[in-house]
């Protein structure tokens, strides 16, 4: 009799589950069955296979749903989280709302602590009768408040509108401008661009001595290199006096020498 060929694969319906030598969760599903075994060996392994083949499947559909339950998991974690910044906006608890509020804190206490302003505002938001809210909900809430208490003292420091020293938190004022305020400003800048005119004008004579001197000095220097130098000049200390040219000037000279008296008509 001749020898039936060893089978490679499983029945069909296990075949278009799982396919032939696939591997299954890192195991190998393959199976082979050996030339010449018993028929009730045979048997007895086609019923194992096929019981196994049912707990796959069932095990297989138990992962379907726990994905499915974890997926729902999830949808409805990012669903509270949406309704919670929703809920967060619809308040009215943002930045500009906490810092009206912390200024009102501080302006009627003068002198107060970020505890204190974050305590009060804590209790003013919360809501002890909404039974909705969960504890943990109503405790990222008040870690909210406290972080937008935070926020709004550093912006109200900057604006020079709070005072800090240590933890103590002094109140200095909102910022007022008035028509004298104005008025001043535009005084203050007539008065500085004055200042700025006249410094123009004294650099700007300061830069007519300097080139005078520079041609001074070098019309000495062609002089005493020429072939006929200057006998004479002016023995030291001397005055030298610059006027306008159609200027008047007197002069006037004590008689040991020592001083010396100019007028001016311009």
């Amino acid at each position: 009799m001749g020898t039936q060929p060893p089978q490679s694969c499983v029945d069909e319906e296990d075949e278009e589950l799982f396919g032939c030598g696939t591997t299954i969760s890192g195991q190998s599903g393959s199976t082979s069955r050996s030339a010449g075994l018993p028929s009730s060996r045979s048997e007895q392994t086609t019923g194992t296979t096929a019981g196994d083949n049912a707990a796959r499947k069932l095990n297989n559909l138990d992962i379907h749903d726990d994905d499915a339950g974890s997926q729902g998991v999830v949808a409805s974690r990012k669903k509270k989280r949406g309704q919670r910044a929703v809920g967060g906006d619809k308040s009215g608890r943002g930045l500009r709302q906490f810092s009206m509020k912390v200024c009102e804190k501080v302006e009627s206490k003068g002198r107060t602590t970020y505890n204190e302003v974050a305590d009060e505002l804590v209790a003013e938001f919360s809501d002890p009768s909404n039974s909705v809210l969960s504890p943990d909900q109503q405790q990222y809430d008040e870690k909210n408040i406290r972080r937008r208490v935070y926020d709004a003292l550093n912006v109200l420091m900057a604006m020079d509108i709070i005072s800090k020293d240590k933890k103590e938190i002094q109140w200095k004022g909102l910022p007022r401008t008035s028509l004298n305020d104005i008025e001043e400003l535009k005084t203050e800048h007539l008065g500085l661009r004055s200042r700025i005119e006249r410094k123009a004008a004294y650099l700007q004579e300061l830069e007519e001595h300097f080139v005078g001197l520079q041609n001074l000095i070098q019309r000495n220097e062609q002089l005493y290199s020429s072939e006929n130098p200057p006998s004479g000049g002016v023995s030291l200390p001397f005055i030298l006096v610059q006027t306008r040219p159609h200027a008047t000037v007197e002069v006037e000279i004590s008689e040991d020498m020592q001083l010396v008296h100019f007028d001016f008509n311009r």
